[in-house]
């Protein structure tokens, strides 16, 4: 009777309730998160994807404190976890800038990270 009811309980659920999300978790930092010195700066955007379940092909793309976007990517994921980095060169002499950037799951399941920040003062 206990199985019955398990049974049914577990049908009468949506497949998403019933499976948790492929992609779980984004971790994000900004290196450095302070730059002083000659422009244009050199900052990585870091992100770390972690998964549920593998091998498993993910899209994504950034989001930039501009408001800009990066082209959509994939990556193929093997393991519980896998790094993606964005490079960018930004700031000119004089300039102090305030930048953000964060990292948007696509697909499988659509994920949001945190902004990572960083603070460039250019020389």
């Amino acid at each position: 009777m206990r199985r019955l009811f398990m049974a049914a309980l577990l049908a009468a659920l949506p497949a998403s309730a019933a499976a948790p999300a492929p992609v779980t978790r984004l971790d994000v930092i900004a290196k450095p998160a302070a730059y002083i010195g000659k422009c244009p700066a050199n900052l990585s955007f870091i992100a770390t994807i972690r998964v549920a379940r593998w091998p498993l092909v993910v899209e994504y793309q950034w989001e930039r404190s501009d408001g800009s976007r990066t082209r959509r990517e994939r990556v193929q994921i093997r393991g519980a976890s896998q790094g993606v980095t964005d490079l960018r060169r930004i700031g000119r002499r004089g300039q102090r800038l305030r930048v953000w950037q964060r990292l948007h799951v696509l697909a499988p399941n659509p994920l949001t990270s945190r902004q990572a920040r960083a603070i460039v003062t250019c020389r």
